[in-house]
């Protein structure tokens, strides 16, 4: 995976935000971005996005650092715009766990609310989001990596306190469930009823192209195996790490073994 460096700071909104899709992880969310894009909103932010571009990654957590842990001063509608401004729609993490505030910073923009059975969402999520936050050796790559993989081990953690309140070690899934299912309640709560969309990927193009005011596509509904996606995602992000830290600690000391063997055969 390239990982990027486009600065958001200081930036203005250059297109208009017109969807937000508030959805948690593990309910397609993929695939509304995919779709969400082929209806002509572009960019849709999504979580893959924002973990490829290191400045989006401290902006992000900058943001979830003021909000819930009190550090630093919380985000405005100023600061969404730079970090937002170049895109159409966002979906998935981390934006969901600024519901509030997008809905306040864009009244105009509809919300998406990608649903899920609850102990589906539950099994995906086990083989998924808490297997990865559970697997040892981020810590020393973060050490060994402190701009790329210390800035995501950063992030995650810092998103993963705020969505939970609890360690990946502690959470159970009857906590991790209880929280998935408060959360949509949170949501009907704040977003009015004509403003919302309660959806399910699998019912295609129709009720979203409605609500959205967008004709139908004659193409399929995309549809992704988001489990598929997480995995070969994360895969690929470790493999990147994995690379850089042997070109960056191994390779100088197997090029010195080599030198010094070298050097013992011809003495």
């Amino acid at each position: 995976m390239d990982f990027t460096n486009v600065e958001r700071r200081g930036a203005t909104r250059k297109v208009p935000m017109e969807v937000l899709g508030l959805g948690f992880s593990r309910t397609g969310t993929t695939s509304l971005r995919i779709a969400l894009e082929k209806l002509g909103y572009k960019e849709t932010n999504h979580g893959s996005a924002v973990i490829r571009n290191m400045r989006e990654v401290e902006m992000w957590t900058e943001a979830i650092n003021a909000k819930f842990f009190g550090i630093g001063k919380p985000y405005g509608p100023a600061e969404w715009d730079q970090l937002l401004g170049h895109c159409m729609a966002v979906t998935d993490l981390p934006h969901l766990l600024f519901t509030e505030e997008l809905i306040a910073a864009y009244p105009e923009a509809k919300v998406v609310l990608t649903l899920r059975d609850p102990d589906s969402w539950c099994t995906s999520f086990a083989n998924t989001m808490l297997y990865r936050m559970r697997t040892p050796g981020s810590g020393l790559m973060a050490w060994l990596l402190p701009q790329t993989a210390g800035k995501l081990y950063q992030y995650g953690h810092a998103v993963w306190l705020a969505m939970f309140n609890t360690k990946p070690a502690d959470l159970t899934l009857e906590k991790a469930k209880a929280r998935y299912v408060a959360y949509y309640d949170e949501v009907r709560r704040m977003v009015p009823g004509e403003r919302l969309l309660e959806y399910r990927v699998g019912e295609g193009w129709e009720p979203l192209c409605k609500f959205l005011g967008k004709p139908i596509p004659e193409e399929p509904f995309p549809k992704t195996n988001d489990t598929q996606v997480l995995n070969d995602r994360v895969n690929k992000l470790i493999g990147a790490v994995v690379r850089t830290v042997a070109l960056k600690y191994l390779l100088p000391v197997i090029l010195v073994v080599m030198c010094v063997l070298y050097a013992r055969i011809n003495a």
